[in-house]
């Protein structure tokens, strides 16, 4: 075949159609490669209101601070190499990080950066900025609202101005500044820089112009353009989410999700991976009947078919035969929790898994149960009925009502300046109670920022130094250590209704005695644990119990409780006559379930668990 022959005019007028197609292209790659630049969602709201040039001649009049993806789009668009560029911008990030950096040389007490007269001053203006991240305002008509949680922009005179240039300055300031990690105080402080930093980075960012234009002291310039403005924050709050997630949590850089972005993300898409709802619960070998026992419960005498996942540290927590045995039920995985958190968790144990096993789950939203707990109505309705978990993200349950030392109460009101109006509602707050919270069951939304920061800085609470320093010398195990993060971080959070009460029978003195038993928030009986015998500690082979009354205490004071004996569990009755302990008698449905109850647990017992696997499942050692 004969070679075609075009005129030369053609020819030419072809490689110059090919050559500004070419030039094109390579246009288009220098911009999709700076738009690749983590900062390219800000670059696209921004430029378009301001003409490259112009951006760069500001840029080229020593401003040097850093621009980064809006200063590396305009030198490259007026005619700047894009490594070079790149260089130049990479020179400046560091130059205003150092500028950051030269007001924390002056050591972590040095306060005269913030403004401020005190570090209460840094405490005050974090929950302001947080509660006004909550949805708060200061007018009246919300104020009188029962939806009211944190009140610190009511109670306080408040200038955003001056709250965010505190708070803003502050996180720069001391951002990668270790500190004595049993001062929660100083911890509280990080974590909230970090909650703020972090909400205004990923969901926050339409807040971002009436924030820049505030300004922050020593960071920022009177003259800088509203683009530039933006684009320093943008690398503010980077640097601080970057430096303080690395200095609270650095157990997440070595997990397979690096970071909280992609803890968060992760959680978000459990609706794809068919994991958006499920139960988890932990358990070593010395309650693994009872773990075997509520989850052949759940499915087969409450038909709840949600997926469950048990938790473990390590191989010594169970061994190869109860791992294959847990396996061996339907709808059922075993995680090792030592495979997501790296070294640091090989510390971790007993109590203290429980929030380390609640972020390593595959569920979106997720429930906590103890291996001891056991359910009149199935857990699932806490998941689509449950108005407080739709609402915030949590479920909490009230612990039993017991005075004693007012120790961790001090303890508490000293981390946490300014506490939330709602935690003056709580026993615990007014002195009525030493354990607020029972940790038996919770619930939790991981997709949702505000708690999940609550949830990191549960784990952080539990951390080996964390809780052989301070926190567990301060409460019973890991309980309160819920809902005080939450406070910590400033994350609106709801108890459900009724305090802890008792399910069981009636003795010679007319109290109820039996587990610690909670209603659900319509007060119809939900769940109570330690088992369905008297006393898991002395013999989980015998003194079963029959159900036939519960009490549950409504008025949070003065309850008298006799505390367990070896044969006899705890009973509760009112201390005074005329006080809100209701006692009713459990519905003839009820009193199946719980008939089921006992004798699937002593189907377990009484061939041992291993016969019952192979017997019921096929399961073999």
């Amino acid at each position: 075949m004969g070679c075609l022959k075009l005129p030369r005019r053609r020819v030419t007028t072809l490689f110059l159609v090919l050559l500004v197609g070419l030039v094109t292209v390579y246009r288009m790659s220098l911009s999709v490669a700076s738009q690749g630049h983590e900062s390219a969602p800000w670059v696209d709201r921004s430029m378009d209101k301001v003409k490259v040039k112009d951006v760069a001649k500001k840029v080229d009049n020593g401003v040097n601070v850093n621009m980064h993806q809006a200063n590396l789009l305009a030198k490259a668009k007026a005619g700047v190499q894009y490594e070079s560029a790149a260089r130049m911008v990479q020179q400046e990030e560091k130059q205003a990080l150092n500028l950051a950096d030269s007001y924390a040389d002056h050591g972590e007490d040095d306060m005269s950066v913030l403004e401020t007269d005190s570090p209460a001053g840094v405490d005050l203006a974090q929950m302001q900025i947080l509660d006004l991240l909550n949805g708060e305002s200061e007018s009246d008509e919300y104020s009188k609202s029962a939806q009211l949680f944190g009140g610190s922009l009511l109670s306080n005179s408040f200038s955003l101005k001056s709250a965010w240039k505190t708070a803003h300055a502050y996180a720069l300031g001391t951002r990668h500044l270790q500190y004595n990690r049993t001062d929660f105080l100083e911890m509280g402080r990080r974590a909230r820089a970090l909650r703020i930093a972090y909400t205004l980075l990923h969901d926050k960012r339409d807040m971002h112009v009436m924030l820049a234009s505030l300004g922050t002291p020593h960071f920022n310039l009177d003259k800088d353009s509203k683009s530039l403005k933006l684009a320093k924050m943008d690398t503010q709050l980077k640097a601080i989410v970057s430096s303080l997630e690395q200095l609270m949590y650095p157990w997440l850089s070595g997990s397979r999700f690096k970071n909280i972005h992609a803890l968060q993300a992760f959680a978000k898409d459990g609706a794809v991976r068919g994991t958006e709802r499920g139960i988890i619960l932990s358990t070593g070998r010395g309650h693994f009947e009872l773990a075997i026992h509520v989850i052949v419960s759940l499915r087969n005498v409450l038909s709840c078919n949600l997926p469950i996942e048990v938790h473990h540290m390590g191989p010594d927590d169970l061994d190869s035969n109860m791992l294959s045995a847990f396996r061996a039920l339907p709808g059922v995985k075993t995680v090792d929790v030592w495979d997501y958190w790296g070294e640091e968790a090989k510390q971790i144990g007993g109590w203290a898994v429980k929030p380390f096993a609640l972020l390593a789950s595959n569920f979106t939203q997720v429930m906590f149960i103890d291996a001891d707990a056991v359910f009149v109505q199935s857990p699932e309705v806490l998941f689509t009925k449950s108005e407080i978990f739709k609402k915030y993200g949590q479920l909490f349950y009230h612990d039993r009502t017991i005075t004693g030392y007012d120790q961790c109460r001090k303890w508490f009101n000293g981390f946490v300046p300014y506490a939330s109006k709602y935690s003056e509602s709580l026993r615990f707050q007014k002195k009525d109670t030493v354990h607020e919270q029972e940790s038996g069951v919770v619930l939790i939304d991981k997709s949702r920022t505000d708690v999940l920061h609550a949830l990191l800085t549960t784990a952080k609470m539990n951390m080996k130094v964390e809780r052989d320093g301070i926190t567990y010398k301060m409460m019973h195990g890991d309980k309160e250590s819920y809902w005080m993060s939450w406070e910590l971080v400033r994350v609106p959070y709801k108890f459900s209704t009724g305090y802890g009460g008792t399910i069981g029978y009636k003795n010679d003195d007319n109290a109820v005695c039996g587990g610690l038993y909670h209603t659900d928030e319509y007060l119809k009986p939900l769940w109570w644990n330690g088992g369905v015998v008297a006393n898991k500690h002395v013999k989980k082979t015998e003194g079963l119990l029959q159900y036939e009354y519960a009490a549950y205490d409504l008025e949070g004071k003065d309850i008298r409780w006799d505390w367990e004996t070896a044969t006899t569990p705890f009973c509760l009755r009112p201390k005074f006559a005329g006080q809100k302990v209701v006692v009713s008698e459990l519905t003839a449905a009820e009193v199946v379930v719980t008939k089921k109850l006992v004798q699937l647990y002593k189907g377990i017992i009484d061939v041992g668990w291993k016969s019952y696997m192979k017997d019921n499942y096929g399961w073999e050692s």
